[in-house]
């Protein structure tokens, strides 16, 4: 099948965000690497016919809806913000009817003392807005549910596709309960339509927009989630558990979206038991009856991670999942003989999803991206096997200026196959054994991919060749692949790493003695351990957001989650028991081998990360200090687990691009920084 691109004449404006800016030798700025994605939100109207995106210009973002039948562009200002004194953001569109759009935006503006960039905060101003927009800009409603203040008027839940006027809201009442609205989009008339609790996060819809199940605490202590059912006669019961690693939900239920049927929902299940089928599949979960069906979609090697309905009907169309890249397989084979044929119009490495459709089917919204490309959208005219570029989301880091990634198989020494990504600098030579940072990824039940890694190209611009191996304990490869990683915390999962760094220097990949080993949450602990038991194998370590003493770390997380929790129980099973394995923990804690320490390492926390405290990083940071060893602490202000400020992510990176260039410094002149302005970078806390 022959795939055909092209770009319209109403389309060079737009496309002038990604292909058309002038190629540049040096590479891009750190500014460059956290810019704002200059293209978002972009989605089909149900009909096919028009297609809305934002687009951030400097301080300025406006909406942007095209004919795609008229091949004509109109634009609505949505306001300004900046970095340091915030303004009005707009958070995501929604298209309610061909003729109307949802809005949802943010207001958050910050008065600083004499009106400077660095000036202490003296106030700020906070307000959520959701809006019913017409699509020329006229028309303009706020909606709210009814007994809301205006600055929080509650969340859109479900758009009622079948319902051309109103939508479901869910929002929290003056004693804190969440309760779920209709609400008139075109006069903003709202009536309560469930009343919830203070306990419940949120509510599931069917097909239909009724509400068949809620996410809620259970208990005054709200230490165990839940996923409850409406029943008959309005009282709620128990479906599921769900549990938490550091960062995200990870229930062996996953809700997927509503099916053709009333009261039924796609599930992703992971298996029970870690033998037979151990990757997770789709599921029909019927809330009626509280049964789950059978498998209708499972992959045999990865676990799904998401699914495409058919626009219209919500058949299920694909099953999607992450091999290296990201992959959608098809029910029917002449639709997966169409993916086939973009993913060869598109090639090897990329990773192509399908983001929007027409109710009809007749236009598809495409997503892709790869290792060099942080992704871009493109218009599929099915029938005519039509591509049409629509723009770059990150137009200012342009492919030929990032690395090449590659995958990289190997196996552990106790025979277990494995694979990570290799990440080297542009230009590269293909023999250069070039300096090598080990970056081990978060979770610890997450994994890498070959796609476009922000840290991995950032790196690798800088002249470092960058490896992230998927040890066992890595998401996303079935149940059995995962658990293999419980209670290996300093075990087989760091031996795993280590395989890969053996594997390149045998490769000649790599050159022993020029290595550093970076990485954040669980991949910060990695590196700690590794800088406490392997010095010989690496030059330098850094540790961002890193638990640095197991015993200690679970001892808060029992006092903030409670030793009867899901969330504590699952953090006995993936590092242990502080009171039966208290030995073992100790002799895996890099804390407990301050002593010995031989490399230097930078560590670098959030002051209000609520994940691995920063206890973890200051006591690391002491006991290195007091045994006389070269050690930096970075502590960023403000700054949580994850989703820093620019500020915040501009500080991380300079300290780690400056710490690289002293303890690895690349050879090639052609390899070294670009300096990032001096305005960009915010003054790190030292301890």
């Amino acid at each position: 099948m022959r795939i055909v691109r092209t770009m319209t004449a109403a389309c060079a404006a737009l496309w002038l965000l990604g292909a058309a800016l002038p190629a540049r030798a040096d590479p891009p700025t750190i500014a460059d690497f956290l810019e704002d994605p200059a293209l978002a939100a972009a989605s089909l109207s149900p009909s096919g016919r028009y297609l809305v995106w934002t687009v951030r210009t400097g301080d300025q973002s406006a909406v942007h809806i095209r004919d795609l039948q008229e091949n004509t562009v109109s634009v609505m200002g949505a306001g300004s913000a900046r970095e340091h004194f915030g303004g009005v953001y707009i958070d995501w569109i929604r298209w309610k009817t061909d003729d109307r759009l949802l809005i949802g935006m943010t207001r958050f503006e910050l008065r600083r003392f004499g009106g400077r960039e660095d000036g202490r905060v003296r106030g700020f101003s906070y307000g959520e807005s959701v809006l019913s927009v017409a699509r020329d800009g006229s028309a303009v409603v706020a909606l709210q549910a009814p007994g809301t203040e205006d600055a929080l008027p509650g969340s859109v839940l479900d758009t009622l596709r079948d319902n051309p006027d109103h939508i479901l809201m869910s929002y929290r009442d003056g004693r804190g309960r969440l309760n779920v609205a209709r609400v008139n989009i075109l006069s903003g008339a709202a009536e309560k339509t469930v009343e919830g609790h203070r306990r419940v996060l949120d509510y599931l819809t069917d097909r239909d927009g009724a509400v068949v199940g809620r996410i809620a605490w259970r208990g005054a202590d709200g230490r165990v989630m839940l996923m409850e059912a409406l029943n008959p006669d309005g009282g709620w019961s128990e479906v599921y558990r769900l549990r938490r690693d550091e960062v995200r939900n990870l229930p062996d239920y996953d809700f997927l979206g509503a099916t053709s049927e009333p009261g039924k929902i796609y599930v992703a299940v992971r298996p029970e038991a870690a033998e037979g089928e151990s990757t997770a599949g789709v599921h029909v979960f019927d809330f009626a009856t509280r049964t789950m069906g059978p498998t209708i979609w499972r992959n045999p090697q990865y676990d799904v991670s998401g699914i495409l309905l058919d626009a219209d009907s919500q058949e299920l169309v694909a099953g999607c999942y992450w091999a290296d890249i990201y992959r959608c397989d098809f029910n029917d084979r002449r639709e997966d003989a169409v993916m086939t044929g973009i993913r060869r119009f598109f090639g090897d490495g990329w990773s192509v999803s399908v983001v929007s459709q027409a109710r009809d089917g007749s236009r598809w919204l495409v997503q892709a991206s790869a290792p060099n490309n942080p992704g871009e959208y493109y218009i599929f005219n099915v029938a005519e096997r039509h591509m049409e570029f629509v723009g770059s989301i990150y137009p200012r880091l342009q492919e030929a200026q990032l690395g090449t990634m590659q995958r990289i198989d190997y196996t552990a020494a106790d025979g277990q196959p494995l694979f990570g990504y290799l990440t080297r600098p542009p230009g590269a030579a293909a023999d250069a054994a070039l300096p090598l940072v080990v970056m081990p990824h978060g979770g610890p039940e997450l994994r890498d991919y070959l796609t476009y890694d922000q840290w991995a190209q950032f790196l690798a611009t800088r002249g470092y060749q960058v490896f992230q191996p998927n040890f066992r304990g890595s998401a996303g490869m079935g149940k059995a692949f995962a658990e293999a990683g419980y209670r290996e915390w300093g075990g087989r999962m760091q031996d795993d790493v280590t395989a890969g760094l053996e594997h390149l220097i045998g490769q000649g990949l790599a050159d022993r003695g020029r290595v550093c080993i970076v990485g954040a949450s669980y991949g910060g602990y990695a590196a700690l351990q590794a800088g406490a038991s392997q010095a010989d194998l690496y030059r330098c370590v850094v540790s961002v957001a890193g638990p640095s003493d197991l015993v200690s770390m679970l001892r808060w997380e029992r006092a903030e989650a409670g030793a009867d929790s899901d969330r504590y129980d699952y953090w006995l099973k993936s590092i242990g028991d502080p009171r039966e394995d208290r030995e073992r923990l100790e002799a895996v804690s890099p804390l407990q081998h301050a002593a010995d320490w031989r490399l230097p390492v930078l560590l670098i926390h959030g002051d209000a990360d609520d994940v691995v405290p920063v206890s973890q990083s200051r006591d690391m940071e002491r006991a290195l200090r007091r045994a006389g060893k070269d050690v930096r602490l970075v502590v960023l202000e403000d700054a949580g687990h994850s989703n820093w400020s620019t500020r915040n992510d501009t500080t991380a990176l300079t300290e780690v691009e400056s710490f690289l260039a002293r303890h690895l410094p690349v050879a090639t002149a052609a390899a070294t920084t670009a300096a990032a302005e001096p305005s960009d970078v915010g003054a790190p806390a030292a301890d």
